[in-house]
Order: C-alpha cells, then sequence, then structure tokens
C-alpha cells in the first residue's frame, strides 16, 4: 500500500514511522491544547473599516468643534442616511471572522509542526509569570 507501510499478506502488519506517530499524537492533543489556551487560537480584534474610521473621526470632530447653544441642523450638511443609523455599511463583521479563522488554521498548523516548542514555551511563560 501506501510506500510499502501496509502489507496484507503473508500477515497483516503496519510499520509506523516516527512522523506519522508524531502528527497523530500532536492530532489527539490539539484540541486540548485549543482549549486550555484559546487565546492563541481565537482572535479578538475588532475590525474597523476605512468608512467607519471616517464616519467616527467626523463624529468626534463635530463634537470638538461644538461651541454652545441649541443643537441645529440648519445651514449645516450631514450625511442623510446618518439618521437612521449611525454606523456605515461595510464587511466589518466579515473580515474579522475570515480574520479569525485564518488565525486558527495558521495557528493549529503551526502546532502540529511544532507542538513541543508550544509545550516548551508555555511552560517557561508560567515559570517566569
Amino acid at each position: 500500500m501506501y510506500l510499502d507501510a501496509l502489507v496484507f499478506y503473508p500477515s497483516f502488519a503496519y510499520h509506523f514511522e516516527f512522523y506519522q506517530l508524531y502528527f497523530v499524537i500532536t492530532l489527539l492533543l490539539l484540541p486540548f491544547f485549543r482549549l486550555r489556551h484559546p487565546r492563541l487560537f481565537i482572535s479578538d480584534d475588532q475590525f474597523v473599516s476605512l468608512r467607519q474610521k471616517a464616519l467616527d473621526q467626523h463624529h468626534q470632530d463635530v463634537a470638538s468643534h461644538y461651541c454652545g447653544g441649541r443643537w441645529d441642523s440648519s445651514g449645516v450638511r450631514v450625511n442623510p442616511f446618518e439618521y437612521t443609523s449611525p454606523y456605515t455599511q461595510s464587511y466589518d463583521g466579515a473580515t474579522g471572522l475570515a480574520y479569525s479563522l485564518a488565525k486558527s488554521f495558521f495557528m493549529s498548523l503551526l502546532f502540529l509542526l511544532f507542538a513541543p516548542l508550544f509545550y516548551l514555551g508555555i511552560l517557561i511563560y508560567q515559570k517566569i509569570h
């Protein structure tokens, strides 16, 4: 079969290689490591689009240049859609989800390749702190 590792005749036998055992063990340890250290795999960053940043900056500018008196919209040019929603239409949520999935996939791949270094790093970090 695969590189003559699995033999059916004359007797059923499978010749394990070290790297195969290593990947099976790390695959079994990965869910427990992810549950124990979720910060390494899950992103909490909130992405904000450039449009939303510009709108927030505009709100800060309007608030900082307020001179007192009644709030009046006469003579002031505003976004007409801002009355219904203070947010812009953007893909901020989708971008955050894509980043979180990419980070999770990348960290899982790194863990599968370098699991002993992850455990060693965690042990050193715990001893220091």
